[in-house]
C-alpha cells in the first residue's frame, strides 16, 4: 500500500478539511492552484537562476510544480484543481532524453481502496508536450511511483512495480502482500532487460514492519552502479541491498536485521529514502581518511534518513530527519557517516525525502513529510530554506530537486483585464504557465475587440502573474511576452475587460475582486458604452452604464 494505511486515512481526512483553503489567487489562470512556497533563508547568489522541482501532494491540486528561488511558481502542471483525491504527481525531475533536457515524473491514479493502479511514467519536452509514456508490464499489479530514472544516455529506465501475492503474513492485508519488483526497461522497445523480485531473495522475516500493511518490503529507491549491479533501498525492511545485476542474488545488506556492515560510529540505519551512489572525490573526508579511500575498496552513498522507528515514530537519538552520506569500507565491512545535514527546525519526516548533490558541491535536501526544502554547503552552512504551503496544510513533496530548466510552452500567454466600474482605470494581468525566458511584458489596451490598441505599459516580469494599470477604461486588452534580449516570444488572445455587476462592486477594489467568492460569468457586467476623453494627457474611454 502506498502510503501506509494509517497515514492514508489521516491524509485523506486532512485533505477534506483543508481543500477549501486553496482556492487559486491567479486571475489569469484560476484553474491553477499552486501552493505558496515561502522562502525563509536565501543566501544564494542574486544571479542564480536555478529552478526548484516539486510535486505538491494532497492540497487538492497534486501537480508537478516548478518554482523560482523567490518562491514564485513558474509551471503548474498535471490535472488542475482535481478535487476527488484520485490523481497525484510524483517525483518531478529533469532527465537527458534524445539528446536534450526533459522533465520526468510519475502520474498516480489511486483507486477507491487507496491502492495504486494505472500509474504512468511520463517524459515531457521543454514545450511541455508528453513525448513518452511508460506503463506497467502486463503481469504487474501496479507501477510503483517511487523510482523513475533514465540511464544509458536516456535510452533505458529504472522503474519499479508491485505484484500482489497471497500470504498468511500477520501484517498483510486481506490475505495478500505486495512483492516489490525492480526493472530495467528499454524505452524505445518496452523490453524488460532485467527484473528482480523481492520474494525470490528476501524472506518475510526480514521486514521491520510492525503495523498492518500489504507492503512488506516497500522498495523506494534503486540505482545501477558502474559494474552493472544495483543498489536498492527497502523502507519496510530498513535495509539497503546490493543486487547482482546478472542473477539477482544479494551481494550485501546494509542496515536492518541481517546487515553485513558494522557502523563504526554506532549510527542506526532504519527508515530511509533516495539512495544514490556518489563519487568519492565529491564527499567531505578528513585528510587522514582521504588517503585510505579508493574506488575499489570504498563506496559512498547519499541517503535521506527519515530517522523513524519500525512503528513510524521518531527515533529520538537522531534528533531529526537528516540528509547523510555514508562511507562504506567494502573490505572491512564497516560504515560511517561522514556528512550529516539536519532538518533546520529539528523535525522528523515519516514520509518521503531526498538528497541531491549539486555541481558546486552543495547539498539540496527535500524534507518530504515536513513540507520544506534546504540547501547546504559541505561545511553545513544553510544557504536556502523554504516551506511549501503552511502548517495547517497536509502537503508534501515526495522528492525535491534544484537545477536549470528552459521552458518554452506551446500555449499562448494569458491575460486578465479588470475595471472596478465602467468609468474606472483598467488593471491588466499577464502570465504564461511554464515560460522561463520572459523578461518583461507589454500591455495593450483598446476601445473594442478590433482596436485600435495602444501600448499601456512595458514592465519587467514579476512572479507568476505581472500587473500593469492603464489610467483609462479599456474595453479590451492583450499582452506580449518579451525575452531578455527584447525578442517577442508570444502574444495572448484579445480579451474583454471584466467589470463586476454594480450590486457586487462592494466585493471588489480598484485592482481585483474577492477571490473567496466563486465568480461566474453572470457576475460580470459587460454592457458598457464608451465615449472618448483625455485623462492625464492620454486618450481614454469614459464608459457609462446603459
Amino acid at each position: 500500500m502506498y502510503p501506509p494505511f494509517w497515514i492514508t486515512v489521516w491524509l485523506h481526512l486532512s485533505l477534506i478539511r483543508h481543500r477549501a483553503a486553496h482556492a487559486s489567487a491567479l486571475l489569469t489562470r484560476p484553474d491553477l492552484n499552486a501552493p505558496r512556497l515561502t522562502v525563509h533563508v536565501n543566501r544564494l547568489e542574486p544571479t542564480d537562476a536555478d529552478k526548484i522541482f516539486l510535486t505538491d501532494y494532497l492540497t487538492g491540486h497534486d501537480a508537478p510544480l516548478i518554482y523560482d528561488l523567490q518562491g514564485n511558481p513558474i509551471w503548474v502542471g498535471g490535472k488542475p484543481w482535481k478535487t476527488d483525491w484520485k490523481y497525484h504527481a510524483h517525483n518531478l525531475h529533469t532527465v537527458s532524453y534524445q539528446g536534450s533536457q526533459h522533465l520526468a515524473y510519475t502520474e498516480i491514479s489511486v483507486s477507491a481502496d487507496g491502492l495504486n493502479n494505472e500509474n504512468t511514467n511520463i517524459i515531457m519536452n521543454s514545450r511541455y508536450e508528453i513525448v513518452a509514456e511508460l506503463q506497467k508490464s502486463p503481469y504487474l499489479t501496479e507501477l510503483d511511483p517511487h523510482e523513475f530514472d533514465l540511464i544509458d544516455n536516456g535510452t533505458k529506465v529504472i522503474q519499479l512495480g508491485r505484484i500482489w501475492c497471497p500470504s498468511d503474513w500477520p501484517y498483510g492485508k486481506d490475505g495478500f502482500i505486495a512483492e516489490s519488483v525492480l526493472q530495467l526497461v528499454d524505452i524505445a522497445t518496452g523490453d524488460v532487460e532485467f527484473e528482480w523480485r523481492s520474494l525470490d531473495q528476501v524472506p518475510l522475516d526480514e521486514s521491520c514492519h510492525t503495523y498492518p500493511d500489504v507492503d512488506y518490503f516497500h522498495l523506494n529507491s534503486a540505482v545501477k552502479d558502474s559494474g552493472g549491479d544495483y543498489i536498492i533501498n527497502a523502507y519496510h525492511a530498513c535495509t539497503i541491498y546490493k543486487i547482482n545485476g546478472t542473477d539477482g542474488s544479494i551481494i550485501w545488506r546494509l542496515g536492518g536485521k541481517k546487515s553485513d556492515f558494522t557502523m563504526l560510529d554506532g549510527y542506526e540505519l532504519m527508515r530511509m529514502h533516495h539512495i544514490r551512489i556518489q563519487p568519492l572525490d565529491s564527499i567531505k573526508l578528513p585528510p587522514a581518511l582521504r588517503v585510505q579511500v579508493t574506488d575499489t575498496t570504498h563506496l559512498a552513498l547519499s541517503i535521506f534518513d527519515n530517522a523513524v522507528t519500525g512503528s513510524a515514530a521518531p527515533r529520538p537519538p537522531a534528533g531529526s530527519s537528516a540528509g547523510i552520506v555514508v562511507l562504506l569500507d567494502l573490505e572491512a565491512k564497516t560504515g560511517q557517516v561522514v556528512e550529516r545535514y539536519v532538518q533546520p527546525e529539528g523535525m522528523f519526516g515519516v514520509l518521503f525525502g531526498s538528497v541531491q548533490f549539486l555541481p558546486n558541491g552543495d547539498r539540496f535536501i527535500g524534507w518530504g513529510g515536513q513540507r520544506s526544502i534546504s540547501q547546504y554547503t559541505q561545511n553545513n552552512e544553510l544557504l536556502f530554506h523554504a516551506e511549501l504551503a503552511d502548517a495547517a496544510t497536509p502537503t508534501f513533496s515526495y522528492r525535491a530537486y534544484i537545477g536549470s530548466w528552459v521552458g518554452l510552452p506551446m500555449t499562448k500567454p494569458d491575460v486578465f483585464s479588470y475595471s472596478w466600474t465602467c468609468t474606472w482605470q483598467t488593471t491588466m494581468y499577464a502570465s504564461w504557465n511554464g515560460a522561463t525566458e520572459v523578461g518583461s511584458w507589454r500591455f495593450f489596451g483598446g476601445l473594442s475587440a478590433s482596436g485600435p490598441f495602444k501600448l499601456v505599459a512595458a514592465v519587467d516580469k514579476v512572479g507568476f502573474e505581472t500587473r500593469a494599470v492603464a489610467n483609462f477604461f479599456a474595453s479590451h486588452a492583450y499582452v506580449e511576452g518579451v525575452g531578455w534580449d527584447g525578442t517577442l516570444l508570444g502574444r495572448s488572445e484579445i480579451v474583454a475587460t471584466r467589470v463586476p455587476r454594480p450590486d457586487l462592486g462592494a466585493h471588489c477594489n480598484e485592482f481585483r475582486c474577492n477571490q473567496n467568492i466563486n465568480w461566474t460569468e453572470a457576475d460580470w457586467f459587460d454592457r458598457c458604452r464608451s465615449e472618448t476623453l483625455i485623462i492625464l494627457g492620454i486618450e481614454a474611454v469614459q464608459a457609462v452604464l446603459e
